[in-house]
């Protein structure tokens, strides 16, 4: 009985915020309450209260339920890279933060939530806190990899890893932003292996590019969000 008691709470807990996610997505953040929630939900607003202390915390348990930090995504990847050399790793990375908008339809929809649909007016608003966590996870392993490259003398001489971290950052963010804002013409499920080796070739020597070249795409095992 215990067991089923936790169970439905949890089930409870999900069906809340698959509620929150279409209607925020719907109506945007500010303009959505949790009478709204609730009803869709077919929960009552104590139910909510339960789970959650506010809309913030709906809005950060939302963001947790499908961020895979980009540090346990590398891991991960790490273990389907021979040697784990990093420029393959940095493709990968890329590669499959880029497909999860076009295959994975919660990702997509809670990254359009909280890039378009929250009305961010100051610094302290909890969406321009999530975000800027996001960017932080993503860009310090970025860069990290970028500094590997470079380390392997594999970039082009006038760029700096920190140089190769923005761009690749601008890339990512760039297609996230175009798919999120513009989906009727800037499509997600696409082939985004050749965008990412076009855009590697730009920041990597010759040598590094043939041989990137040589080296089809890993097929990494199914990844989800880490546990938060």
């Amino acid at each position: 009985m215990a067991r089923r008691t936790k169970d439905e709470s949890a089930q409870t807990r999900e069906t809340i915020l698959d509620a929150a996610e279409v209607e925020m997505q719907a109506r945007g953040v500010s303009q959505t309450s949790l009478n709204r929630i609730a009803r869709r939900a077919q929960v009552t607003r104590g139910a909510i209260y339960w789970h959650f202390a506010d809309k913030r915390a709906l809005l950060e348990a939302m963001v947790a339920r499908t961020h895979l930090p980009l540090r346990d995504l590398r891991e991960c990847l790490s273990q389907h890279i021979p040697g784990n050399e990093p420029l393959w790793l940095l493709r990968e990375v890329m590669r499959h933060g880029l497909e999860r908008l076009g295959n994975d339809p919660r990702h997509r929809r809670v990254c359009h939530i909280v890039m378009h649909r929250c009305e961010v007016t100051d610094e302290g608003h909890p969406a321009d806190a999530l975000m800027r966590a996001m960017f932080e996870d993503a860009r310090e392993v970025i860069l990290s990899l970028c500094s590997e490259i470079d380390q392997l003398d594999l970039l082009h001489p006038p760029l700096s890893a920190r140089d190769a971290s923005d761009m690749v950052m601008a890339f990512v963010a760039g297609h996230y932003e175009c798919v999120l804002r513009h989906p009727e013409t800037h499509r997600a499920d696409r082939d985004w292996a050749p965008l990412v080796d076009a855009a590697l070739r730009g920041l990597i020597t010759e040598t590094a590019a043939r041989r990137l070249a040589r080296e089809p795409a890993a097929k990494p095992r199914e990844l989800e969000p880490a546990d938060h």
